[in-house]
């Protein structure tokens, strides 16, 4: 997810129809420029080199759980083909999903940290030095928690996911300047050190003193290995 604004002008989007490095680009109406999903940079046109700053948000999260965390959410209707109401649970890419396809200009892949189609979480973080650290977390370390405390660069991080929801949530862990260490609750609630219980979902203290405190949280995106190693090639993996 990104902000459309970019130096004083909001831009609109449509899918352009053209891949790079086998993944869509989207463009601008505006300039026609050409755009990765995948980092947000303009890739050819008259924007290229500019960035689309990204957004925090939380992937793939089922809808049961974010309108119990937020009950006034207003719904997007997608317009159907032909006035037809389609099946919103069916996937176009349900094949691709299933098969040890990377890509689909059938290139093999040379990256073998991991197998190519691992879902893994792909984190960024600026660092002092105003360069970048990368880190992917394979989403076979939550077969059994929720919650992982890291360190990328400086940054304390809490790195959640639910396999069951798919949702997944980055924060760092910085509370009131001080780093927490946080423990798997039930559902989406974590505790810290002090004993104080977190909502995952909305990052917020649930309860106590500290109650309306809010935990930064950072963008962050489910991705097969594949793709983001070839974006991110200096990425760290989270062992």
């Amino acid at each position: 997810m990104y902000s459309r604004d970019l130096e004083g002008k909001t831009y609109t989007f449509g899918v352009s129809g053209k891949l790079w490095r086998d993944a869509l680009l989207m463009y601008d109406h505006q300039t026609r420029s050409l755009w990765s999903h995948i980092t947000g940079e303009a890739v050819q046109g008259p924007l290229k080199g500019k960035r689309l700053r990204p957004l925090a948000s939380t992937p793939q999260i089922a809808w049961k759980t974010w309108h119990q965390n937020y009950p006034r959410t207003r719904v997007l209707s997608v317009p159907t083909r032909g006035g037809m109401r389609e099946s919103l649970s069916q996937d176009a890419y349900a094949d691709y999903h299933a098969s040890q396809r990377a890509g689909v200009s059938g290139m093999e892949y040379t990256d073998d940290r991991l197998p190519n189609k691992s879902l893994v979480i792909g984190v960024q973080v600026p660092t002092k030095d105003d360069t970048t650290q990368f880190r992917a977390y394979p989403l076979t370390h939550f077969m059994d928690t929720r919650v992982i405390n890291d360190t990328l660069g400086e940054v304390p991080l809490l790195i959640f996911h639910d396999k069951t929801s798919f949702a997944t949530a980055v924060f760092t862990r910085n509370v009131a300047g001080e780093v927490r260490t946080f423990s798997e609750q039930d559902k989406y609630f974590v505790e810290d050190n002090t004993g104080t219980r977190w909502n995952l979902i909305t990052g917020e203290v649930t309860s106590g003193k500290e109650k309306g405190a809010r935990l930064e949280r950072l963008p962050a995106v489910n991705i097969y290995w594949f793709a983001w190693a070839r974006y991110y090639p200096d990425t760290s993996i989270y062992r």
